[in-house]
């Protein structure tokens, strides 16, 4: 397990994929399936603006599920980042889990059914962007939208923040440090806060 150094100093805005940068679908498999909330672009703009960075951490098992390979999840980011651009924003990392530890249904892309320690609710992939970035995970936040997302976070050191976009925390038993109706009030809220 990584340790957060005594020296790290930046700081992150840790963002779930769909159903917080994103309308929630069942799976997102092509380029055109990748629609942004209306606020998306605006919210991730004003992280842009402050000392936190934009880091996205998101489960995708399609790619388990042999529905879509890494090229294409790759082109589906890319549309993601085209959209954000558009806004005049940016992400400044992305990790995903393709993994799954076991599937029900065949056929499955056995590369990736792995017992892994990213995919969320275990905290991986924060803390690898810990290591890339040198970040202070008790000085930063992870917004989402799923138990799992919650999990991660807290699991991390995190605080944690709650949406009711997406899956809405559905089946949440263990509730998130703040609740908000979506990415923008959220965002407003850390910055404010910090500001205070």
């Amino acid at each position: 397990m990584q340790r957060t150094s005594s020296k790290a100093s930046k700081k992150a805005i840790f963002l779930d994929r769909d159903g917080v940068l994103n309308v929630e679908k069942t799976f997102v498999l092509t380029p055109e399936d990748m629609e942004l909330y209306p606020h998306t672009g605006e919210a991730v703009r004003k992280i842009n603006e402050s000392s936190y960075l934009a880091i996205v951490v998101t489960n995708q098992s399609a790619v388990a599920r042999n529905y879509i390979t890494l090229d294409e999840l790759n082109r589906i980011h890319d549309e993601m980042y085209r959209q954000l651009k558009m806004s005049g924003a940016y992400v400044d990392g992305l990790y995903y889990c393709p993994h799954r530890e076991h599937l029900d249904d065949p056929p499955e892309d056995t590369r990736f059914i792995v017992d892994c320690e990213c995919r969320k609710p275990k905290p991986g992939m924060l803390h690898q962007a810990t290591v890339d970035f040198g970040l202070d995970l008790e000085g930063s936040y992870l917004i989402g939208d799923s138990v799992r997302d919650i999990q991660a976070g807290k699991r991390a050191g995190c605080t944690t923040i709650g949406l009711r976009t997406g899956h809405a925390l559905k089946g949440l038993e263990d509730p998130p440090d703040h609740i908000f109706d979506d990415l923008q009030q959220a965002i407003d809220f850390i910055l404010d806060k910090k500001q205070g």
